[in-house]
């Protein structure tokens, strides 16, 4: 071999190597890549799960508030009901008093 060809040989080895040292990096980021879909699909179950859950939430909360609006109707018309019997017994209790206690 002559000198002329060992810088020859030099470069190329030095060009062979950053291309070696890219496609490791290629090789990497691909293999990187191929492990997305597997965590998308696990976010995608997750969400679904979620939904379900909101969904099942949603059907509690409504049952709920119409229990509550039932409730709430029954105090008001038992609050009425008390309410206009006070006023009555204040009208007719001074009345009654005298009858009973002359």
């Amino acid at each position: 071999m002559t000198d002329a060809t060992t810088p020859d040989l030099v470069a190329n080895s030095a060009r062979l190597g950053r291309l070696e040292r890219k496609m490791a990096v290629v090789e990497h980021r691909v293999g990187q890549m191929e492990t997305v879909p597997t965590r998308v699909t696990k976010l995608e179950q997750q969400f679904e799960h979620m939904s379900g859950q909101l969904s099942e939430l949603n059907e509690g909360q409504q049952k709920l508030t119409s229990v509550v609006s039932s409730l709430g109707t029954k105090i008001t018309w038992a609050l009425a009901v008390a309410s206009t019997l006070w006023a009555v017994l204040q009208m007719i209790g001074p009345t009654l008093l005298r009858v009973v206690f002359p």
